[in-house]
């Protein structure tokens, strides 16, 4: 009897044993991941890290955003302008700095062929419009490196010859000599050497503007509907309604016959590089005045400035410590827009009545000429710098204003 007990015992524990293997191995298996898991996981993590991090640096995160939407725009308007200017070149644009008589090279003749096609191919324009346009998309990317032919010539058989070299960021090269170019060298070497001469008269014109502008347009403001304030505020009014062409043709004309100065920038005295910066200041001071005036008015006319009044304080410390502090800050987002859109803007009037060796010259030569590299390398330029300058005025007024939140 105590041998059927026993059995029955060990039957039972067996069977114990057994559920408890069965069900720790269920265990084991439901607990276990697939490879897909793991990744969804991680990628979840990483991204909750990312989100957590931008939330942590908003300015970071509000730039990256802006900077990627911006770019994404440029790069979409580039692609439009890129097929555009294909569309409208033409054959003599690959060929004018070739004296085909002198080769006896007759148009529509198969050595004239050959050779436009040698020639586009030399400059990066041969093949399907699609393909070119993403090269060109994936030359100004600066993250990649691309190889690229310098000082191309086309040899007897040919064949494109040069010096290859690898280079992160590439605008092309000139097709025209009149584009203000040698053909075949790079755009933005060209850049490179021009900028810093429109960067020089547009910096001090925009300085210039900022110093003079400023104080008239705290004055018209202190002085609202007085007869400073219309003197003012009037004479800003009438020059900026005057054209910019008419405006500067007028000062130029006037410097040489009236001042007795001289008609070219390059190696003229004081007395006449002055002229540019003032043509600068007449484009740009106007616009500083009426957005002082305007930023001025707004705070003195605010509930805290009343309240500060009602309470005691003085007319003087209640403006400059409290009303000019938060006009000013206001000022200080639109100074690097300005300076951008002088430099790029502005400044092309004034560059080519003084015949400056600046960066006017390429827009309009290279527009005239539909040199393609040329045009497209200037919207880049100009584009990027006011993308990054917009980006650099809200981030200075997030910084200096605890009002402004870039974040939701």
């Amino acid at each position: 009897m105590e041998t059927k007990v026993n059995g029955s015992e060990k039957s039972e524990n067996s069977l114990l044993e057994m559920f408890d293997e069965i069900s720790l191995k269920d265990e084991v298996k439901q607990t276990k991941t697939s490879g897909l898991e793991k990744l969804k996981n991680g990628f979840r993590k990483t991204n909750a890290s990312f989100d957590e991090f931008m939330q942590k640096n908003p300015l970071f995160s509000y730039s990256l955003k802006r900077i990627l939407y911006a770019f994404i725009t440029l790069y979409i308007a580039i692609a439009v302008v890129f097929v555009m200017l294909r569309m409208v070149t033409t054959d003599g644009a690959y060929l004018s700095d070739i004296d085909l008589a002198k080769h006896g090279i007759v148009y529509d003749t198969p050595e004239y062929w050959n050779l436009l096609e040698n020639r586009m191919k030399m400059f990066g324009v041969w093949g399907p419009m699609l393909e070119q346009m993403f090269i060109y998309l994936r030359n100004i990317t600066p993250f990649i490196p691309k190889t690229v032919i310098l000082n191309a010539q086309i040899d007897s058989s040919g064949s494109i010859v040069g010096e290859s070299v690898t280079m992160w960021f590439y605008l092309g090269v000139f097709m025209n000599k009149a584009s203000g170019g040698v053909p075949g060298s790079l755009v933005q070497e060209a850049f490179g050497r021009s900028i810093p001469t429109s960067f020089k008269i547009g910096s001090i014109g925009v300085l210039m503007s900022y110093l003079i502008g400023v104080p008239l347009g705290i004055l018209a403001a202190k002085n609202k509907e007085k007869a400073a304030d219309n003197a003012i505020n009037g004479t800003s009014l009438i020059i900026s309604a005057i054209p910019a062409l008419v405006v500067i043709s007028l000062l130029y004309k006037m410097s040489i016959y009236v001042f007795g100065a001289q008609g070219a920038y390059e190696g003229s005295n004081l007395a006449t590089k002055i002229w540019p910066v003032i043509g600068v200041m007449l484009l740009v001071m106007p616009m500083i005045i009426v957005n002082t005036r305007r930023f001025v008015l707004d705070e003195m006319t605010a509930d805290y400035a009343k309240f500060a009044l009602s309470k005691g304080l003085s007319e003087k410390y209640v403006f400059y410590v409290h009303i000019f502090r938060n006009a000013g800050i206001r000022l200080v987002k639109t100074l690097p827009e300005i300076f951008v859109l002088t430099l790029f803007g502005s400044s092309i009037l004034v560059e080519r009545h003084w015949s400056i060796d600046g960066m006017s010259k390429f827009i309009l030569n290279g527009v005239a000429n539909k040199d393609t590299f040329v045009v497209l390398g200037y919207i880049f330029v100009s584009a990027a710098a006011g993308v990054f300058s917009s980006l650099l005025g809200d981030l200075l007024l997030a910084s200096l204003d605890p009002r402004i939140k870039l974040t939701k």
